[in-house]
C-alpha cells in the first residue's frame, strides 16, 4: 500500500511538471490532456486518478510553477551577499537574463501567462492576483522598503507602488522580448529595463 501510494503521487508530480512546463511554453488554451500525460509517461485513461478536470490540473500545475518562482526568487536574494550584490540586484539580474526570456516552459509563470490571464477562468485570474502581488511584495523588500514618499494613487503606500512598478517593468520587459523577432532588439528591451528598474534599489547606497 504504501509504494502504491508514493507511485500514484510520483506519477501526479511528473504530471504537474509536464503541464506547468507544457503552459508557460504554449499558453492554456495549448494544453490538452492526453498530450499531457503521454509526455509524462501515463495513459490518458489514468488522468481522472490524479485530477478531477482539466480545469483543475491548470490550477494546481499553475501554483506550483508560481510558488517554485517564488522560492527561486527568495534563494537569489538570500545568495545574493555571496556573489557581491544587494538582493534587489541579484533577483533583478537573474530574472531580466537573456536566459530567463528564452526558456519560458522554466520560467516565471507571471510572464507566460501575461496574455493568457486576460482571458482565463476566474480561479486563474485570482491566481495569477495573488502571486503578482507576492512578487510586488518580495521586490519592495528587497529594494529596501520603498523610502520614497506615499503613492499619489490614493491607498497605495509608495512602497507597494515600487514593488508594483519594479514587478510590472521586469515582467513585461520579459513578454515583450519574447514577443520580437529581432534577438537585438529583446536584448535591448532586458537591458534598457535593467536600467530603469535598478534606480529602485534603495539598499545599494546603505
Amino acid at each position: 500500500m504504501g509504494y502504491s501510494q508514493a507511485q500514484k503521487a510520483e506519477s501526479r508530480q511528473r504530471v504537474l511538471d509536464t503541464a506547468a512546463r507544457q503552459i508557460r511554453e504554449h499558453g492554456l488554451e495549448a494544453l490538452g490532456v492526453a498530450d499531457c500525460m503521454r509526455s509524462a509517461g501515463l495513459t490518458h485513461g489514468a488522468f481522472y486518478g490524479h485530477f478531477s478536470s482539466r480545469d483543475a490540473l491548470i490550477i494546481a500545475a499553475l501554483e506550483q510553477a508560481m510558488t517554485r518562482g517564488q522560492k527561486r526568487v527568495i534563494s537569489r536574494a538570500a545568495d545574493a551577499a555571496e556573489h557581491s550584490k544587494t538582493p534587489f540586484e541579484a533577483i533583478v539580474d537573474a530574472y531580466l537574463h537573456p536566459a530567463h526570456a528564452d526558456n519560458p516552459g522554466t520560467g516565471c509563470a507571471l510572464c507566460a501567462l501575461a496574455g493568457d490571464a486576460v482571458h482565463a477562468t476566474a480561479d486563474v485570474k485570482a491566481l495569477y492576483t495573488t502571486h503578482l502581488r507576492r512578487l510586488a511584495d518580495q521586490l519592495t523588500q528587497a529594494a529596501g522598503g520603498g523610502n520614497e514618499s506615499g503613492s499619489e494613487s490614493g491607498d497605495e503606500s509608495g512602497s507597494e507602488a515600487l514593488g508594483l512598478g519594479v514587478a510590472a517593468t521586469i515582467v513585461g520587459a520579459i513578454t515583450l522580448a519574447r514577443a520580437v523577432d529581432d534577438h537585438e532588439l529583446a536584448l535591448s528591451i532586458l537591458t534598457a529595463a535593467h536600467a530603469l528598474v535598478m534606480k529602485q534599489d534603495g539598499t545599494a547606497q546603505q
